[in-house]
């Protein structure tokens, strides 16, 4: 069951025609930029929309089955998103809907530290698909993974995990369940495996939580493990933090890189060093050839090599 959703608003709802079956599709734009994720409309594929009012206050109670904030108090089940560390006294932001209530307490849809926006409108989309929510964040870049949240409240944001969704049909409400999984971020021949990804519409950012493994096909397969990636939509620039690759008997730690896929290289930041049988070369600043592992110093270059 699908709920009618908002018009209007900046956040577009999509359904699609592809291999004579519907895909469902959700799109978001931001400077001229579109991020779209979508679900294969296979039987046992769900998309699901939601809308309800927003609530800015203090939250007065947490409970596992009733929240209040502001004075006013909400039920609590399996459908409600609640932000993890939350606390008595913070400021937060409820999103509820108030058409569907029980002992005449509106349900919460979720709940989550305030921000600096003031929407008064929530709209959710929820998308799972057992193969895998397919995301597209601009023109390059790529993601996927099990379960896709699309919020639009006073921001605009989308996240990907594993877990899974649900529609109670006697219920007449969504149960989702997304926690840590195999999330994937994928950029020409490079693929990046995390737990989870959360895209933030208003400032163009995507984190990709670690650990990461890294893994690139190519004429030297590279394989490597990085702490954390940030891709920027607006400059298409997809960097990884904690660095470490392996790649034809190389092996090249960084505390962070660069990764421009369509020049063929990777471009290493901050005690970089490359070790092979033959030495290592460290330096501050390195190009590294993705396809090959070559590394050639750009800054404060040192090294050591043997015969």
């Amino acid at each position: 069951m699908m709920r009618p959703f908002l018009l209007g608003l900046a956040l577009a709802l999509l359904l699609a025609l592809a291999q004579e079956a519907f895909r469902p599709e959700v799109e978001l734009v931001r400077k001229e930029k579109k991020v779209v994720a979508w679900v294969s409309g296979e039987e046992d594929s769900l998309f699901y929309a939601d809308y309800g009012d927003l609530l800015v206050g203090e939250l007065e109670a947490l409970g596992e089955t009733q929240v209040t904030v502001g004075g006013r108090a909400f039920f609590r089940d399996g459908g409600s998103a609640v932000e993890e560390g939350l606390r008595v006294g913070d400021r937060v932001e409820a999103a509820y809907n108030p058409d569907l209530t029980r002992e005449g307490l509106p349900h919460l849809l979720r709940l989550r530290r305030a921000g600096e926006g003031k929407g008064e409108r929530y709209l959710r989309l929820v998308l799972f698909d057992p193969r895998g929510v397919e995301v597209r964040l601009g023109e390059a870049v790529r993601a996927s993974g099990p379960l896709a949240v699309v919020e639009r409240g006073s921001e605009e944001t989308l996240s990907l995990s594993g877990g899974n969704a649900r529609y109670l049909e006697e219920e007449g409400r969504l149960e989702a369940n997304p926690v840590p999984g195999e999330v994937y971020v994928e950029e020409g021949a490079t693929r990046v495996k995390g737990r989870r990804l959360r895209y933030q519409n208003d400032t163009g950012e995507a984190l990709l939580e670690g650990p990461l493994e890294v893994k690139r096909e190519g004429e030297k397969p590279l394989s490597g493990k990085a702490e954390r990636l940030r891709y920027l939509l607006d400059e298409e620039a997809l960097w990884l933090f904690g660095v470490e690759f392996v790649q034809g008997g190389r092996t090249t730690k960084a505390d962070r890189a660069l990764v421009r896929e369509k020049e063929g290289f990777a471009y290493l930041f901050g005690n970089v060093e490359s070790r092979d049988e033959k030495g290592f070369v460290r330096g501050e600043r390195v190009r590294y050839a993705l396809e090959k592992g070559e590394v050639v110093v750009l800054g404060q270059v040192a090294g050591e090599f043997r015969e």
